[in-house]
């Protein structure tokens, strides 16, 4: 057994139909008096309710978020909450939401009790990022790690299913790349594989009847606990090229998830037989290849498979693009399980952009 150091995550979760109703209860317990609360898109809920529970507490409402969160929006959103004296944000949406809540937390240190409303999963990570000039940078530090989370599975029945499907596997990939990231270990191992079995057991479920209570949160509780594990190991090769991805061409974050995690686990899995021997269990592949089997759970989720369907603002991705997204994941990817080159980079995006089912490579 290999000698590894666990840090347990301070936030506190709560769990259950009806805990959004929890809200204000949590946000008294720290004392807070300026509340910003952040609405994302994806929160098919009316703001009087959580305006309500805040009452007098409540200084600012933001409904203005975007994806990979853009450093003029956070810029703008930082701004406003100086000039209100916030001293706690409450964010309710996506990533997005997720996200825009960190970037003010990580320049005015203060706490955040996020709801989710899709399976991001970041409100489980101290992880934030920003994107300016095609480029979304990151970074970790405890502050933006929201201090209470309330998952109420009631909020996500709302949610599309072209979003659920994407988003779940936004989930799916922080448990796999868990498995085998820098910080790795077998207790967090043992989070990241329960995440898959969580999520890959409820998703086509969801997808088949979007409206089940159960299913649904049996996909949250997946996607909160892959969450916990990408927050307590680190982002590798697949999140590295969906960020370089999102910077440079606004992709939707979710969608290019679903696209490149196969490929990406096809990729690395000829050096990790014990880790895809489990995963293929906890995806009910024993045996299998959990590269395809990651691939066939995408095309059974009606999720996009193929780069080359993916549309950014400027248009569809053009595979003569490929290279220079290549050239710039190999040259910033700082660990990785296997050698990682520009052309090994691009060979996989190709295979991506293809829509190739894939298979661990010998």
């Amino acid at each position: 057994m290999m000698p590894f150091r666990y840090e347990q995550s301070p936030a506190t979760v709560v769990f259950g139909v009806g805990s959004l109703a929890q809200v204000g209860d949590e946000v008294a317990g720290f004392g807070a008096e300026r509340v910003m609360v952040i609405f994302g898109h994806s929160a098919a809920l009316p703001g009087s309710t959580i305006e309500a529970q805040l009452g007098s507490r409540l200084a600012l409402s933001w409904t203005e978020v975007a994806q990979h969160v853009p450093v003029t929006l956070a810029d703008r959103a930082r701004t406003a909450a100086s000039e209100c004296s916030i001293d706690m944000i409450v964010s309710v949406g996506g990533g997005s939401s997720t996200g825009l809540a960190k970037a003010i937390a990580l320049t005015h240190r203060i706490p955040i009790v996020a709801v989710p409303t899709t399976y991001a999963g970041s409100e489980q990570t101290a992880i934030y990022g920003v994107t300016g000039g095609g480029h979304k940078q990151t970074g970790r530090d405890p502050v933006v790690l929201p201090r209470v989370v309330i998952y109420d599975p009631a909020l996500t029945v709302g949610l599309p299913l072209r979003v659920t499907g994407p988003s779940a596997f936004n989930a799916m990939a922080h448990s796999v790349e868990a498995l085998y990231a820098t910080g790795c270990n077998p207790i967090t191992s043992a989070i990241a594989l329960e995440g898959v079995r969580a999520i890959a057991g409820s998703l086509p479920a969801v997808m088949r009847n979007s409206e089940d209570l159960d299913t649904r949160g049996a996909l949250l509780v997946g996607a909160a606990l892959s969450g916990m594990a990408l927050g307590a190991t680190s982002a590798g090769l697949h999140h590295k090229i969906c960020h370089v991805l999102g910077g440079r061409f606004d992709l939707v974050h979710a969608d290019a998830h679903s696209v490149i995690l196969p490929h990406a686990v096809a990729f690395n899995g000829s050096v990790l037989p014990v880790e895809m021997a489990a995963l293929a269990v906890a995806l009910g592949a024993a045996g299998g290849d959990p590269a395809s089997a990651l691939w066939d759970l995408a095309v059974a989720s009606r999720v996009p498979t193929r780069l080359a369907d993916l549309r950014c603002p400027a248009g569809p991705l053009q595979r003569s693009e490929l290279a220079d997204v290549a050239e710039q994941v190999a040259g910033e990817i700082t660990a990785n399980p296997r050698k990682v080159t520009p052309a090994a980079v691009l060979g996989l995006l190709e295979r991506a952009y293809d829509g190739i089912r894939p298979s661990i490579e010998s």
